[in-house]
């Protein structure tokens, strides 16, 4: 056994020689092994990088070649202290394996996890502007930063601190004259905290190694608006509201969950009522239209959007959340803040109860309830919604859900009580937990909350 370092990646990686009396692996033609990178698993791929120099050759080959590999089963991005404080590490449930990978930004202990897509992470920084990264491979792309909002300002909070002024225009009620009239006083934001109550969703169009045709769509403060941007644009274009809901968006408010079909060429917006809007944004100004109206009995739910990967059908799943008290506390330090609501509870949960699916008939604007998808494989939480075909991924349990926290108030800010990670039957109705992956039980149960990512090299 030998131990190498990719210099273009950072990996230190302990990598098993193969040997053989008349072998000699070193000497496998560089055509041959980059034909074989590509069929594996990125961690594998990474790993044989490091196994000699006429490997690692033929590693850089391939990132250089930019050749396309087979889909990557999804793995669970968190902060291991057990490693090393603030290291960050990849968990795969359908292989068992973990890999510890590099973080160029920060430890991952001080970056919250707003998002992931096409193998990129999105996060925060100090300033609680956005950013792009791709864990595997470091790169790294600003976003607009907040204040490019329509409706943020930089100003100060009441002490003469640094501050955000987001202008939200809410209608409040006067009950002095019995109407609705509208605050134009503007909330005051934290600079380094504004990350936690500003975007609600971050859906990426493609990977942003496709630059230009890369559009990210926000979710964003107060109460779900809309708006979106152009890797390399300086600005977040705001979708505004019209008055007919046929041909635009009808609020600015109630927008919780985004996907983007690229079979369609369009994004799909999710509501708090369960109502549906597909949003096409390649000409020279967006166009919107509604697809469903609303559902009852839907606005207490956590909803997401979820496209099947052979047919394109448009799934909607409600998940039913609950605060429970466990019989086994977490651990909170004597001089431990949280601001939280309900953060200094050392034995509340945020649990799923209970989960639906509904099929959308986009042509006939209908949704049927549906009771299993024996063939698929979801994974829900911050992250782009997955559905997966488990023919494709062995290890993943079929009609399953695999999921994370994604309450923004209990994710952002209750940072030590227990994380809902795990897996939920859609034909038991119950929740079980990921296995084990270290001595320390259930490592990632921490923050900043895990997230779903499907690592890529581009």
């Amino acid at each position: 056994m030998e131990t190498a370092t990719d210099s273009r990646s950072g990996y230190g990686l302990v990598a098993d020689t193969v040997t053989g009396r008349d072998r000699d692996w070193s000497r496998l033609p560089e055509d041959l092994l980059v034909s074989v990178l590509g069929s594996l698993h990125v961690a594998d791929t990474i790993r044989s990088g490091a196994v000699c120099a006429s490997w690692h050759a033929a590693y850089v080959a391939f990132r250089r070649l930019r050749l396309p590999s087979p889909r990557q089963p999804p793995c669970l991005l968190y902060a291991s202290d057990a490693v090393n404080p603030g290291a960050a590490v990849l968990h795969c449930p359908s292989t068992g394996a973990t890999l510890r990978i590099p973080f160029p930004l920060a430890p991952l202990d001080r970056r919250p996890l707003l998002g992931s897509g096409h193998g990129w992470l999105i996060t925060a920084d100090e300033a609680s502007d956005l950013h792009l990264l791709n864990p595997v491979t470091g790169d790294h792309v600003a976003l607009p930063p907040i204040t490019a909002l329509h409706h943020v300002e930089r100003g100060t909070d009441e002490d003469g601190d640094p501050a955000y002024l987001v202008y939200e225009n809410l209608p409040e009620y006067n009950c002095s004259n019995s109407r609705f009239e509208v605050d134009t006083e503007p909330t005051i934001l934290p600079v380094d905290e504004a990350h936690g109550c500003m975007y609600f969703r971050v859906v990426l169009s493609a990977s942003p190694s496709a630059g230009r045709a890369c559009v990210v769509l926000l979710l964003h403060m107060p109460r779900g608006e809309v708006s979106f941007a152009r890797l390399g644009d300086d600005r977040w274009t705001w979708v505004a509201p019209v008055s007919d809901d046929d041909t635009g968006l009808p609020s600015r408010y109630g927008y919780r969950d985004a996907i983007y079909s690229a079979a369609h060429g369009l994004f799909y917006l999710l509501r708090l009522d369960a109502s549906m809007y597909s949003l096409e944004l390649n000409g020279p100004s967006p166009v919107a239209r509604k697809v469903l109206n609303y559902l009852p009995n839907s606005v207490n739910s956590t909803k997401y959007l979820v496209e099947t990967p052979a047919a394109g059908d448009i799934l909607q799943v409600w998940r039913k959340k609950k605060y429970i008290n466990s019989l086994t506390p977490v651990y909170f330090p004597p001089d431990y803040v949280d601001d939280g609501e309900r953060g200094m509870d050392p034995c509340l949960e945020h649990n799923t109860i209970e989960l639906q699916l509904y099929k959308i008939d986009l042509h006939r604007q209908r949704a049927e309830l549906i009771k299993s998808l024996p063939e698929y494989a979801l994974f829900l939480g911050f992250n782009g919604s997955m559905c997966l075909p488990v023919k494709d991924f062995p290890g993943l349990e079929p009609n399953c859900v695999y999921m994370t926290d994604d309450s923004t108030e209990y994710v952002n800010y209750n940072k030590l009580n227990r994380r809902e990670i795990g897996i939920w039957s859609m034909a038991e109705h119950s929740m079980s937990k990921l296995i084990d992956v270290s001595p320390t039980t259930y490592p990632w149960l921490n923050w900043p909350s895990p997230i779903w990512i499907q690592p890529s090299l581009f």
